[in-house]
């Protein structure tokens, strides 16, 4: 696929107890946390700036679009927008299939924003981590609690193309809501959580880039206390090692030739919103764990960086927090800004980044097997990689466990840490590293 046609792309625009386990002492990051389906077809609406609150959902066209016109096959988008219910904070749904089979603007009472449902709020260190148990439980729940008509919107896409189908989910809502632990169960259809059942492309609103074959060399920054992730890339031909993140910014900030991969394997950081710091504030850190030295969101955006602007490229920013989004309120309390969005507006084809904070080793085994899998298959998506690893991790991960079960929460941990991986971008984005010369 060469980016979505530009038919589709004017459619679319028309508490817890302490947890605190061992296993997750060494993390890449210090983050302080904080209608039926077959309706008939009807637009999306326009939306406005990201994560814009609206006392009312945005407004119909007066006639039905064809929504579907244009989407690649074996293709389907989900668009989560705010929305208002009594004062309460919420969110509206609505999507298609490539076709036909759509999903009406969904207004539900069951649509009332969580509040304790941010992965990267639960599953972490602090104190005031809760035991990977009881969010399990809570996301079991969240999803019994969805509304009939996104449940009976995914049942009839998996009943008429299988479980292979590429998912795009355009989410301006900025509460943070895990949809790949969304879990779908239906009569007749082996139950799975959607970031284990489909390839899923999140879209920051960003039109893909038409570069979805990721070739040239790789540019890196590799934290001094991450030496297996410096092992990983040594197969491949590497541009730049051991340099500071600055100098990989001024890097990228040049044109030159095409990258492939721009892989960053480091501590992140997502600070309180009590801090001096502003609320903005999601950083890079570089140098080992607890450094005060590192590159924030608002320097990087800052930046134009040219070398991703022609050729694209995947970026992947394998450190904690990574993925996650907030606004800036020095600058506007609407716009939702990351690391996603900064890179993807420059030109990237693809990133990858964590939702929360992740083991150190657990980032590494990932990176290992997305890379092994991406280099010696090149013509398997990014997004489909991704959705492979996590359904070896889901599949341990059987039965409800008690709340109370600190063993087993233990043991779900490397669950958790898959799915914290969420990939934007272009759903069809392959990699093609090219390795060393030996």
């Amino acid at each position: 696929m060469t980016g979505l046609p530009n038919r589709l792309r004017r459619a679319l625009l028309g508490g817890g107890r302490p947890f605190n386990p061992r296993a997750a002492e060494n993390a890449r990051g210090r983050g302080v946390p904080q209608g039926g389906a077959g309706a008939e077809r009807a637009g999306i609406p326009p939306v406005g700036s990201a994560g814009a609150e609206a006392a009312e959902p945005p407004p119909l066209p007066p006639t039905p679009v064809e929504l579907n016109a244009g989407l690649p096959p074996g293709t389907a988008i989900l668009k989560v927008w705010k929305d208002s219910d009594a004062g309460r904070e919420s969110y509206g749904l609505q999507g298609v299939c490539c076709c036909g089979i759509a999903l009406a603007y969904q207004r539900q009472p069951q649509q009332v924003r969580p509040s304790r449902l941010t992965l990267g709020d639960l599953i972490h260190r602090g104190d005031d981590g809760e035991s990977p148990t009881k969010t399990l439980i809570r996301l079991r729940t969240w999803s019994k609690d969805a509304s009939e008509g996104l449940k009976g919107f995914l049942s009839e896409i998996r009943r008429a193309h299988g479980d292979d189908v590429h998912m795009i989910i355009e989410d301006v809502t900025g509460y943070g809501l895990p949809w790949e632990l969304l879990r779908h169960r239906d009569k007749g259809l082996a139950e799975a959580w959607l970031g284990a059942l489909f390839p899923i492309a999140r879209s920051v609103g960003t039109p893909t880039t038409v570069v979805t074959r990721c070739t040239g060399e790789i540019l890196t920054y590799v934290a001094p206390d991450m030496a297996g992730d410096r092992a990983l890339l040594d197969r491949f031909r590497t541009t730049t090692r051991d340099v500071p993140l600055k100098t990989l910014v001024n890097v990228l900030d040049t044109e030159g030739d095409p990258v492939s991969l721009v892989y960053v394997a480091c501590h992140g950081e997502y600070e309180k919103t009590d801090t001096p710091r502003s609320k903005a504030d999601m950083r890079l850190i570089e140098g080992p764990r607890g450094s005060e030295h590192g590159i924030s969101l608002r320097e990087i955006h800052a930046h134009d960086l040219l070398r991703l602007e022609q050729a694209g490229g995947l970026v992947f920013l394998n450190a904690c927090h990574s993925a996650r989004e907030r606004v800036d309120p020095d600058l506007d309390n609407t716009t939702l800004r990351s690391f996603a969005k900064v890179f993807l507006d420059a030109g990237a084809s693809g990133f990858i980044g964590t939702m929360g904070e992740v083991g150190r080793e657990h980032g590494y085994d990932l990176a290992k097997a997305l890379l092994e899998t991406l280099t010696d298959n090149p013509d398997i998506p990014v997004a489909v990689a991704l959705r492979d690893y996590r359904r070896r991790a889901a599949a341990p991960v059987v039965g409800v466990p008690r709340e109370d079960d600190n063993e087993a929460g233990a043991r779900l941990l490397p669950f958790f840490y898959a799915f914290m991986y969420a990939y934007f971008g272009n759903p069809k984005t392959t990699l093609r590293p090219r390795e060393e010369i030996r």
